[in-house]
């Protein structure tokens, strides 16, 4: 069997990715975020006081990228850090009024964005496109 690229699913989901990025950024780059910052910080107005190591599992970002980013966050006053009672060496993120008010504005945008990205879909084929992705995601992990 040959291999075909335009046929390989690690493409085509990569191009998917960051052309979906690159098209999010130009929406969000007045809010002076990132997509990356974005999901950071919509996770943690989602769960106020997670545990960095949490947000580094459930954003799938290692804990170096994942704390220079937060420092940049901490600077623009969207987020706060503070060490968890129990335990020293775990640190805990709080969001800001300010990064409430943000995600307050940025969550339609990312709505719109995923409905630009279904357009042509039909609801059965959004919902079995993320039960795909899903199974793929498990299938690889």
């Amino acid at each position: 069997m040959k291999f075909d690229m335009d046929e390989s699913f690690g493409y085509l989901i990569n191009r998917l990715a960051i052309t979906s990025k690159n098209s999010f950024n130009k929406q969000i780059k007045r809010y002076g975020v990132s997509p990356e910052q974005w999901i950071i910080l919509y996770r943690v107005v989602e769960k106020d006081g997670i545990a960095q190591k949490e947000l580094s599992d459930s954003t799938f970002k290692d804990q170096g990228n994942l704390t220079r980013m937060i420092d940049k966050l901490v600077e623009k006053g969207y987020l706060l850090r503070d060490s968890d009672d129990n335990d020293r060496r775990s640190v805990k993120l709080f969001a800001t009024q300010s990064s409430k008010q943000l995600v307050e504005k940025i969550a339609p945008l990312s709505q719109i964005q995923n409905e630009k990205l279904s357009e042509s879909f039909t609801e059965d084929e959004k919902i079995k496109f993320i039960e795909l992705l899903n199974k793929a995601y498990t299938n690889i992990k």
